[in-house]
């Protein structure tokens, strides 16, 4: 995998996540050892989730935060990994809300903002349907970029 986002990253015309062609601001998140980033603009807020904050309604998983419900979604599930075997007491968990939807998103950890050009992946390599692009850090490391918002338009889970 390392070599395909090496790939992308090498491509001469990056895909800006900003519609005016500017660099945009992501936060890296980790799971299962992999980086992931989603776009900054998503981000309402970050924090941790308890056992007992997570509903088991009909379906989906659900968080209730200041009155509202956020369903919850593991990044290991969006991005085709393997469950853990083991459960976490308290679960990272970044709120994100986008035109209405909302969504708990919860990596093993969330790392830092990261500002960068999105840069897409090659037409041909198979991956989870949230996967968006790839952005480069300063240190040369690639990292993913989901949109965890896609997931609604596909029956991966």
């Amino acid at each position: 995998m390392t070599e395909t986002y090496e790939a992308a990253l090498n491509q001469k015309e990056p895909v800006s996540a900003d519609a005016a062609g500017r660099v945009a601001s992501f936060l890296v998140l980790e799971t299962r050892g992999e980086l992931y980033a989603v776009r900054w603009t998503l981000v309402r807020e970050a924090g941790i989730v308890l056992p007992q904050d997570v509903c088991d309604s009909a379906g989906r998983p659900e968080v209730r935060r200041r009155g509202e419900s956020f369903p919850l979604y593991h990044l290991w599930e969006l991005v085709g990994q393997e469950k853990p075997t083991e459960a976490r007491e308290e679960m990272a968990a970044v709120y994100l809300e986008e035109n209405g939807n909302r969504m708990v998103l919860v990596p093993e950890r969330i790392l830092w903002k990261q500002d960068g050009d999105l840069r897409p992946l090659p037409q041909w390599l198979e991956r989870a349907p949230v996967v968006a692009g790839v952005i480069s850090l300063p240190s040369g490391v690639a990292v993913v970029v989901v949109e965890p918002f896609d997931v609604k338009e596909h029956e991966c889970l």
